[in-house]
């Protein structure tokens, strides 16, 4: 990952002032004739590397944690700008050939090339807060890309999945997290599989016709109890976690009628192609891209999307994420199970 050296020079530089007496900051005569400050890294008192750490965005603390243990140990609480923003966007995370992966941030059309080998190989089902839900060889886990926090979950009913969606309640270290699964098993039956932090095994639960079987789940989520699944389409399906219940609605964008039952969140579709994000990676016109959407605030939700390439035939498909830039970190013991 590009690391902003220039920057961190500069914060080092302005927090330091008080330091130089006591040898921390040796001025040396660089080959151009100016002074470089070379900085004894184990030296810095933590409490200074902390006060720098929290003045960072994420990619520049992504490199900052990554410079040596002290620095990661004394930054551990550090929670970068972005973080904090009001409203900001989320960004995007291509995958989908090998470890290499390209983060894109649309608010500053900047790049970044970040190696996850978490990511090669795998499929994100569920993308929330900056929680990640990755199936990969068979396996389920929670995944944070900035942080490397992983979580794993109780072996999936199956080894390959199709169409799957997925959403989760909370954060998976909440004790209250709780992820559902589903897909189409056939034209007219859908599956839906679930786990509560604790369990150490999925429960399966079965809907019949639910939704048109030319549909799929495009967007999954969670609210008060109950998961609303939308199709590509105006259909909605919920499930009460309560009650295991089932409940199929039709959504219309007329509010005349006073009776009607109000969506608690809205949803974006075609939200990849309405956006220069394609154009900002400089992905060539022989790429489709299967994106997995994300919560982009506390009410709005963007759909998962199949973009095909805009010239045939397709040589090479990505994925993609869109993912809320957080740093998460958990202790080295946590684990699904309570």
């Amino acid at each position: 990952m590009t690391r902003s050296s220039d920057r961190l020079k500069t914060l080092l530089r302005e927090r330091l002032t008080d330091y130089e007496e006591s040898g921390v900051i040796e001025a040396l005569s660089s080959s151009d004739g100016g002074e470089v400050a070379t900085i004894s890294r184990s030296d810095l008192p933590p409490e200074l590397v902390s006060a720098i750490a929290d003045r960072l965005g994420l990619i520049e603390l992504l490199g900052f944690r990554g410079t040596c243990k002290e620095w990661h140990s004394a930054s551990s609480t550090a929670s970068a700008q972005i973080e904090s923003s009001p409203n900001h966007n989320p960004w995007f995370l291509l995958y989908g050939e090998n470890s290499e992966c390209v983060l894109y941030n649309e608010s500053d059309k900047k790049k970044y090339t970040i190696s996850i080998p978490e990511l090669d190989g795998a499929t994100c089902l569920a993308s929330d807060e900056g929680w990640l839900l990755l199936f990969k060889k068979g396996s389920i886990f929670f995944f944070c890309p900035f942080s490397g926090a992983k979580i794993d979950l109780p072996q999936f009913p199956h080894s390959e999945l199709s169409n799957h969606v997925a959403a989760f309640s909370s954060p998976p270290t909440s004790h209250e997290c709780i992820v559902s699964v589903i897909n189409r098993r056939d034209k007219l039956k859908l599956e839906l599989n679930v786990v509560h932090r604790g369990d150490n095994t999925w429960t399966k639960h079965e809907q019949n016709d639910p939704l048109d079987y030319s549909d799929n789940v495009t967007c999954a989520t969670y609210h008060e109890g109950h998961f609303y699944y939308l199709d590509n389409k105006d259909g909605l399906l919920t499930f009460s976690v309560s009650d295991k219940t089932w409940m199929l609605y039709r959504i219309i964008e007329d509010d005349s009628d006073s009776n009607a039952d109000r969506l608690h969140f809205g949803f974006r579709r075609s939200y990849f192609g309405k956006t220069d994000v394609k154009k900002g990676l400089e992905l060539e016109d022989n790429v489709s891209i299967s994106t997995c959407g994300t919560r982009s605030s506390n009410r709005l939700f963007i759909n998962n999307e199949s973009v095909k390439a805009s010239k045939e035939p397709e040589s090479r498909h990505l994925k993609g994420i869109w993912i809320q830039p957080r740093f998460h970190q958990i202790p080295p013991n946590q684990s699904w199970l309570l």
